[in-house]
């Protein structure tokens, strides 16, 4: 599409970028600034194509896939590393897991505040860089307490990458393929999560555990050069602030010092000064982090998601299932090296076919989930999640038994997982508009999932203890029984998620916005439906007079309401954002809706009136926020439907429509402008000029920066507005080209008379309401018609 502006001085010629809120266009100049000057053809504006969706994921998701196979491919090397740093407890090395999970996920919502800050395919490729070199540095560790530093590091590299991946896929998508869109980034982290193991287990029997961080090396690689060449910039429109790291850093404390005693109770004691001084100071930090939040701008959770139940059911039910997830997949490994004395290699290769069967589950379910909601799926799947951990305990004896035993449980286990945890993320996100803060909601839910990494591998060392081969069957069981009790939870938990669908999310706008469609920025619950009827009604009225497609003729208006479908909104829901695609147009039946800017309601609407029918009209994307007061219902037109329907009469109609809004936009207050050059004029041959200006001159250089530049041309008076505050100009009555040309520019003028009387000569119209001085005394008084005093 090629989009043409008219030309302007000055405009910079080819090679500009017109980037707005989300626009990805390239400006492609056919002329250059001094053709344009000399009014030569007009600039012609050229969107540059956008990567498809398909490549929007491969791309995001291939970045997220490092992510997600290091929070495991680590789990399958423990045993190795364990016996590398042969002094080390179990407690003391699960710092290798949980430093990389705390971090990640005290600073995931932080980063995704910067996605939309900075730009998320920016975030994406420094948090790409970033994780690859900690990798290599935690390859190159000599010492635990190096490896858990350089772990730190790996997990803010994770924590930047993750939600600028997962909101350049939201953004890419449109609304009714954006739950598959996010089905199939939450199936490529969960292959990730299952592949981990056996490329670890192969990793670590070829060579050593130091391979298991090199190997993301070369895919790091592949991911920064794949991104610079395949993605966009997006950002988020409206308005940005820099998020609440304080805030990230206290969450980061309070859930270290948390790990800490939980890890370190049975050691210490429960009653230990150590362990009861971690869990106060984690409650401490805990209170600074909910202070910070209420007080910041930006906070890490933004209020209006904690009112969003979909939201904060989801979050909630995430930790408890990622909490089991965690604890189980460590058993799994421990369970098979220990009791069975498999090598890390068999191992890895055992614990991957219930990661591959949850990516197809979560794939095919995605789409399902759009069309019959969340809560059916996430309740049979975390049943089922809940049995295979079951026939674990029952089923799985000492001797190894992969096909007879281990096998079944895993796809029983993948069938759970594909159901759940992909699906607890969905139902969280459902609710909510991309706007500006898509990346932040996508941010907090993988935070929850790392939270829940943290405590269950804390609560699995407390539950297991410090097991050793051959005597380490019953405390891996107990594991098992962890899990399965966390899974059992969650599926009495989403009882409460309701029949969630995934809705619209923004897609941010290319241009200004206009006073009828004005923006609102945070994200809001859609909670919407449509109920098709072959013929829904038009009103004949509206709030403002006639409605404007009663005045269609039949056979049109006919034919409108046959394609038309009806939509029924709840109050307090939005039927759609600021930035969201221009999709149908929306004719209101019954109700009350606001149009909010800002945060501020700027319209109302109600029965009959048009909504959205600008960016129908413009192919642009909402530049309004619509928010229901009441219940309502409106009549529907996809813009499919009215492309199949324009003529010229729906045209009109629409152009009428528009029209009358702009008519009722009230006239924006003229500014004052700052009363810079005040003009010093001579009305007779008595009057003392010099004096007066030289005075006024010294009384405002008091408080002021004043100057009296003389006699100056344009440039010249420029030169001294820009060095101070006031400049004095002054002009004898004899002087009349000077003296007209201050009279122009002034933006105030003080005639000076030596003597009482009318001037000698008419003053020029410039004169008029100008402030009057007598004689040799500055006695100011205000002459309304100068040339009658």
């Amino acid at each position: 599409m090629a989009h043409k502006a008219a030309a302007h001085k000055g405009t910079t010629g080819s090679g500009a970028e017109w980037l707005s809120g989300n626009d990805k266009s390239t400006v492609a100049a056919t002329s250059g600034r001094r053709r344009n000057r000399a009014g030569g053809s007009p600039l012609v504006l050229t969107r540059r194509r956008q990567p498809s969706p398909t490549a929007v994921l491969l791309v995001a998701s291939f970045g997220a896939f490092l992510a997600f196979l290091d929070s495991t491919i680590v789990n399958i090397a423990f045993p190795a590393i364990q016996r590398y740093f042969h002094g080390s407890s179990i407690s003391s090395l699960s710092w290798v897991l949980n430093a990389y999970n705390i971090v990640f996920a005290a600073f995931l919502v932080a980063a995704g505040r910067l996605a939309d800050l900075l730009g998320r395919k920016r975030m994406f490729i420094y948090g790409v860089g970033l994780f690859t070199i900690a990798s290599v540095l935690c390859a190159a560790a000599d010492t635990v307490t190096q490896l858990v530093a350089f772990r730190v590091l790996q997990g803010v590299g994770a924590a930047v990458l993750v939600p600028a991946s997962l909101a350049l896929v939201v953004e890419r998508f449109d609304a009714a393929r954006r739950a598959h869109g996010v089905g199939l980034w939450g199936a490529a982290a969960a292959l990730a999560s299952g592949l981990g193991p056996p490329i670890g287990g192969a990793l670590v029997q070829a060579s050593s555990w130091r391979w298991v961080f090199l190997v993301n090396l070369p895919l790091g690689i592949i991911a920064v050069v794949v991104a610079r060449r395949g993605l966009v910039e997006s950002r988020a429109p409206g308005r940005r602030r820099v998020p609440d790291l304080r805030g990230a850093s206290l969450l980061a404390i309070a859930l270290g010092l948390l790990t800490l005693g939980l890890i370190k109770g049975p050691d210490w004691g429960w009653t230990n000064p150590g362990a009861i001084g971690s869990f106060l100071a984690a409650a401490a930090a805990m209170a600074g982090f909910v202070l910070s939040s209420r007080s910041h701008p930006a906070p890490l959770i933004e209020p209006a998601f904690l009112r969003i139940q979909s939201f904060v059911s989801g979050t909630a039910l995430t930790v408890v299932a990622a909490a089991g997830f965690y604890a189980y997949l460590l058993t799994h490994v421990l369970f098979l090296n220990y009791v069975w004395h498999y090598t890390l290699l068999q191992a890895g290769f055992a614990i991957a076919p219930a990661a591959l069967v949850a990516a197809v589950v979560a794939a095919v379910l995605g789409r399902v989930a759009d069309q019959h909601g969340y809560r059916a799926i996430v309740v049979v799947g975390a049943l089922i999640w809940a049995g295979s951990l079951v026939w674990y305990i029952e089923r799985v004896g000492n001797k190894p038994d992969f096909l007879g035993a281990w096998l079944p449980g895993q796809l029983l286990q993948g069938l759970g997982v594909g159901a759940t945890l992909p699906m607890l993320g969905g139902a969280a996100l459902a609710g909510l508009g991309a706007g500006s803060s898509y990346a932040t909601a996508s941010a907090v839910v993988s935070s929850a999932r790392q939270v829940g990494a943290v405590i269950g591998i804390a609560v699995l060392v407390i539950v297991i203890g410090s097991p050793i081969r051959g005597a380490a069957d019953e405390a891996l069981r107990r594991g098992w029984t962890t899990s399965a009790v966390c899974f059992v939870a969650v599926a009495v938990g989403a009882l409460v998620l309701g029949r969630t669908r995934n809705v619209h999310h923004a897609v941010p706008e290319p241009g200004p916005a206009l006073p009828v469609d004005v923006a609102a920025s945070e994200p809001r619950l859609h909670w919407w439906s449509y109920r098709k009827h072959r013929r829904p009604h038009l009103p004949a009225t509206s709030t403002s007079g006639p409605c404007r497609f009663a005045e269609l003729d039949a056979d049109t208006l006919r034919e409108l309401q046959d394609r038309a479908e009806r939509v029924e909104l709840d109050a307090g829901c939005y039927l759609f954002h600021a930035g969201d695609e221009s999709d149908a147009v929306y004719v209101v039946q019954n109700g009350r809706l606001h149009v909010i800017q800002h945060d501020a309601v700027v319209r109302e609407l109600g029965r009959g009136d048009v909504i959205g029918e600008l960016g129908l009209l413009v192919d642009a994307p909402r530049s309004a926020s619509i928010r229901a007061v009441r219940d309502c219902t409106l009549v529907r037109l996809t813009k499919t439907q009215f492309d199949a329907i324009a003529n010229t009469g729906v045209l009109r109609t629409l152009v009428r429509s528009l029209a009358t809004r702009l008519r009722q936009i009230p006239a924006a207050p003229r500014p004052t402008a700052p009363q810079v050059v005040i003009s010093v004029v001579g009305v007779d041959t008595d009057a003392p000029v010099p004096l007066v200006a030289g005075e006024l001159v010294t009384l405002l250089s008091t408080q002021l920066r004043a100057v009296d530049p003389g006699r100056v041309d344009r440039d010249g008076l420029e030169r001294a507005e820009q060095a101070a505050d006031k400049v004095v100009l002054h002009a004898t009555k004899d002087d009349l080209a000077w003296r007209d040309f201050c009279l122009r520019v002034a933006d105030r003028v003080i005639l000076v008379a030596g003597q009482p009387g009318p001037p000698l000569q008419p003053l020029p119209p410039q004169a008029a309401g100008a402030d009057l001085v007598l004689g040799d005394r500055p006695q100011t008084g205000t002459s309304d018609k100068p040339g009658k005093n």
